[in-house]
């Protein structure tokens, strides 16, 4: 196992961990005992503090996490910060090259990720010039204005007077920003007696039960399960929200999804045993044998595209 972290993440090294107070806001979230944590019944002990990067340990009752599984799945591997609070956008990089995403994707995310959420357009005309995007994407950002690391050790040892931008993982939480309805691990926000933070045991069934064979998840089954979400949140979610937009959003997440860990000339099979790894355990499917895919034009734009592509049209004739 150690050969084989050691291969996927070259760099292991103990991670410096950032330990810094939790983020707040405004919205209707769920506290650190909500989460769902390595098992549905307890939470994990605390983490050995040998721990290697690239070393999965599931999260501990302070641990902040995503409703993503993947970037769960990055600070349970100490690919970023483990305790998921001041990630900065390096860390963030870092931890997605490991994954063998090309630049350009990897260059898009993070500005998503680290966009500032505006709660009003800008006043004045010097604010349009210093945000620009603000117009266009003003509750689009998760990260409140401002919020910056100060205090790394990298900073204080190279006494640097400028602050790194972070985030804390629970705040991907955010409706309507990165976070959206539909999820295939997760309830809606606005879903009776629900949360849209936590993963939901039901729902990772129903994704590992979608294999036509048992064995692989291919595109088909991928359409067929985005189908039968869309459905049951219509059903379950009087307040939906899911415009046009969000078809090709999800389509994209399935998609890349399938270019890192799909086999197959177009990487279109996932195992059924990686995809409980990623949203089970949220946890990398090292020991399932997969390895990072090296070169190509698979994991970049074009070949998420394609499989996009591939996606919506299984979609839409799972939707007839």
């Amino acid at each position: 196992m150690l050969a084989a972290i050691n291969a996927a993440f070259p760099s292991n090294r103990p991670y410096d961990q950032h330990c810094f107070q939790a983020s707040s806001f405004n919205q209707k979230s769920v506290t650190i005992e909500q989460q769902s944590m390595a098992s549905p019944s307890q939470p994990a002990k605390e983490s050995p503090a040998h721990l290697l990067r690239g070393d999965y340990h599931p999260p501990t009752s302070t641990d902040l996490r995503s409703p993503c599984p993947i970037v769960n799945a990055f600070a349970n591997h100490g690919l970023i910060p483990r305790d998921g609070r001041n990630v900065h956008p390096a860390d963030l990089d870092t931890a997605m090259q490991d994954l063998g995403l090309s630049l350009p994707i990897r260059k898009t995310l993070l500005w998503g990720a680290f966009f500032e959420r505006r709660e009003q357009l800008p006043a004045t005309f010097k604010d349009y010039l210093t945000h620009p995007f603000a117009y266009l994407h003003w509750h689009f950002g998760i990260r409140p204005p401002g919020q910056n690391d100060s205090s790394s050790a990298q900073q204080k040892q190279k006494q640097q007077k400028h602050t790194t931008p972070c985030i804390h993982l629970d705040q991907l939480s955010r409706h309507g920003a990165i976070e959206h309805d539909v999820s295939m691990t997760r309830r809606d926000f606005a879903q009776p007696g629900a949360d849209n933070h936590s993963k939901q045991e039901d729902l990772i069934e129903q994704l590992l039960n979608s294999s036509t064979d048992g064995s692989y998840l291919t595109t088909s089954d991928f359409a067929s399960l985005r189908r039968k979400r869309l459905e049951q949140q219509r059903r379950d979610n009087p307040e939906l929200c899911f415009p046009w937009i969000l078809h090709f959003v999800v389509a994209g997440q399935i998609a890349a999804v399938q270019r890192v860990f799909g086999q197959g000339e177009w990487g279109g099979r996932v195992p059924v045993g990686y995809a409980e790894a990623i949203f089970r355990e949220e946890r990398l499917p090292l020991e399932e044998g997969w390895r990072r895919k090296k070169g190509g034009w698979g994991l970049g734009v074009l070949g998420v595209v394609v499989q996009l592509v591939r996606v919506r049209v299984g979609i839409g004739k799972a939707m007839g």
